[in-house]
């Protein structure tokens, strides 16, 4: 027996040039283009030929990256249950590293920037051009991958079934700004990538207008005290109650916001578990999908199985 899957590595063109500078001319902007890595984990009933295989976009987090050898998703059950099942899971760092370097960004926190969603878009239509797969996709994200598959689901550039995250970051104010992780680097990464104004201490201003669409929680309607989005798919999130890292507060207002405009969005809440929702509780007795992949057996808790259940429901 194999290991079940098949990666395959891979870099693509991102033209960095900050796409917000509005110009009677287009052109004027020119390219700045850097590479950026991506990843594609197929599972072994994948074909060249005959029956396309469905594609999840799996978002990752701030703990980790997509290398030139390694990714975070490909280590996650998430990732793992889906290739085990026939789902083929692709990521991209959403930040390209000579970029990262030059303008001294943290190369962990693409943040769901203009240019994290540009290189998923450029990943989607790799993908798409060189492997037999679906053209509408599934999008998934975990923490900070959260505020960038939906910022990509909210761009419109690519066609989205269904959304599910966990923890998701989906505020660049009260959340990156605001409670940056990891000493701060999240809120350095929003000054360099929206260029945000200094103090007389060297601190950014927050500018809502120069982050220009893409803080998901500014996108809503407010309409006397209710809030409104909006929102082009369905989408679900898992988080925790006691989750001190990304409020469970703003996702609540999200989804409500979704709601209130008519939009199918779910919230499943575990009261404990901080900021790993996909660790809580005991193993699932029966999974309802396929649990081996190659020669390892997958133990699945709640949120796995039931983003996978959310995603066969509209597979």
């Amino acid at each position: 027996m194999g290991k079940g899957f098949e990666i395959h590595r891979f870099k693509v063109a991102v033209n960095c040039t900050d796409i917000r500078t509005d110009t009677a001319d287009p052109g004027e902007n020119g390219e700045q283009i850097y590479y950026d890595h991506g990843m594609l984990a197929l599972p072994d009933g994948y074909t060249e030929t005959g029956k396309p295989t469905r594609l999840v976009i799996n978002c990752h987090g701030a703990g980790g990256t997509v290398s030139t050898d390694d990714s975070q998703v490909e280590q996650q059950g998430i990732t793992k249950y889906l290739l085990a099942n026939g789902y083929a899971v692709m990521d991209v760092n959403g930040l390209p590293e000579e970029y990262a370097a030059e303008y001294g960004i943290d190369i962990r926190n693409n943040i769901g920037s203009p240019v994290a969603v540009q290189s998923y878009v450029k990943a989607y239509h790799y993908c798409m051009e060189n492997f037999n797969l679906y053209r509408d996709v599934f999008l998934h994200g975990g923490s900070m991958g959260g505020i960038s598959s939906t910022n990509v689901v909210l761009s419109g550039c690519i066609p989205v079934i269904a959304q599910s995250g966990f923890c998701p970051v989906l505020d660049t104010y009260h959340q990156i700004f605001q409670r940056p992780w990891s000493g701060g680097l999240p809120k350095t990464a929003l000054g360099k990538f929206y260029s945000l104004s200094r103090d007389e201490d060297g601190e950014y201003i927050y500018d809502e207008e120069s982050i220009a669409g893409f803080n998901p929680m500014a996108r809503c309607l407010t309409v006397g005290e209710k809030k409104y989005l909006p929102y082009p798919v369905p989408v679900k999130f898992w988080q925790c109650e006691d989750d001190t890292t990304v409020s469970i507060d703003t996702t609540k207002q999200f989804i409500q916001a979704i709601r209130n405009a008519g939009g199918i969005a779910y919230l499943r809440t575990f009261p404990t578990g901080g900021h790993e929702p996909q660790d809580y509780g005991e193993f699932v007795r029966q999974p309802s999908g396929n649990t081996i992949l190659g020669e390892e057996t997958l133990y699945i808790r709640p949120a796995v199985e039931e983003v996978f259940l959310w995603i066969r429901r509209f597979s």
